[in-house]
């Protein structure tokens, strides 16, 4: 697409105006030890990667900066990811272990992590509730009429609710019915449990037991609510876009967190991300609504044992520093998908 020189001074001016956020004219391009031009030389390679639709002029600004199909080629095809250092790597690793094993609690540390060490806002697709396994059931009685009920959900997750019972119960019949769902039950997604939890349920309506019909309901209801706190994607560090000049405008911000907060298009991009390999980088329009211009969002999967169970990945400016980036997304991911595999 590019001769040498032309690729050379584009190199220059996108890690110039990464830096520093400013148009950067021929002059400025001409000092640069590694392109060696006079600058008439320069603007004449700049108004080629102008016409090619590379570069632009702001405003009224002599200076230029890349356009959107300027990133997309820079990304792909000027830019080389350095591994994260083993410490860098160690870090993330460390933060996310001393999280609490409760999946919701994981997914907000890695979001909160994500974010804190980017300097971005992060975003982390919750995995879908219904997809996850029931693991174990049991019922505790509290005294002649409570039942504490305990659903136990990937290893991790631990829903438990009181129910009061029109009778006093035994624990010998609370194991019985214990023993009964988890039989039924265990080791199916949370859909499939519910769906078998609803057809116990008319089984047992048809016997007129109402005790048992009791239990089995309060453990439907408690399923039922866990999966009810299913929330479409966390969101974090949403004030590191501040920092930026290009997005600090109120109006912009205001317009960023309304769209985050109301899921405008983030979710397509999300979607997008579950289907497909490795780290995608989105760069202002590719994002899906104009609200994300000068905005580019890099995300990745998160999967267990080969299986993509979410996506995780930050929005910040287009020209962001994608080489610390990138690695810094890549390797959450892979941690994220390691703590949930334990």
């Amino acid at each position: 697409m590019l001769n040498d020189r032309s690729q050379l001074l584009f190199k220059n001016l996108m890690g110039l105006y990464l830096n520093e956020g400013k148009p950067i004219g021929s002059t400025t391009l001409a000092k640069c030890p590694e392109v060696g031009l006079s600058s008439a030389t320069v603007r004449n390679v700049m108004s080629d990667l102008e016409k090619m639709g590379l570069i632009h002029s702001p405003h009224t600004s002599a200076g230029r900066i890349p356009t959107d199909k300027g990133y997309r080629f820079f990304v792909d095809s000027l830019l080389t990811y350095q591994p994260l250092s083993k410490q860098g790597e160690a870090d993330i690793r460390q933060a996310l272990s001393a999280t609490s094993s409760q999946q919701d609690a994981l997914m907000s540390s890695v979001s909160q992590v994500l974010s804190g060490i980017t300097g971005m806002a992060s975003l982390v697709l919750m995995p879908n509730k219904e997809q996850g396994i029931l693991r174990h059931i049991d019922f505790v009685a509290l005294g002649e009429n409570r039942v504490l009920v305990v659903l136990v959900f990937n290893d991790q997750d631990i829903q438990n609710r009181i129910i009061e019972l029109d009778k006093p119960v035994t624990s010998e019949e609370l194991v019985k019915i214990a023993n009964f769902l988890n039989d039924q039950c265990v080791g199916k997604s949370l859909a499939k449990a519910k769906q078998s939890l609803l057809e116990r349920m008319e089984l047992i309506r048809k016997t007129t037991n109402n005790f048992m019909l009791s239990v089995i309901e309060a453990t439907d209801t408690v399923l039922t609510e866990h999966l009810a706190q299913q929330v479409p994607f966390l969101v974090s560090g949403q004030s590191n876009l501040l920092n930026y000049q290009e997005l600090a405008e109120t109006d912009k911000l205001k317009s960023l967190f309304h769209a985050f907060e109301h899921h405008s298009e983030i979710l397509s991009v999300l979607d997008k991300s579950m289907n497909a390999q490795g780290v995608q980088i989105f760069i202002g329009h590719e994002c899906g609504n104009q609200i994300y211009q000068d905005c580019s969002i890099v995300t990745t999967p998160y999967e267990v044992e080969g299986e993509v169970l979410g996506v995780l990945g930050v929005v910040g400016p287009s020209r962001m520093n994608y080489e610390r980036v990138v690695p810094k997304v890549d390797v959450t991911a892979k941690i994220l998908g390691s703590l949930l595999k334990k």
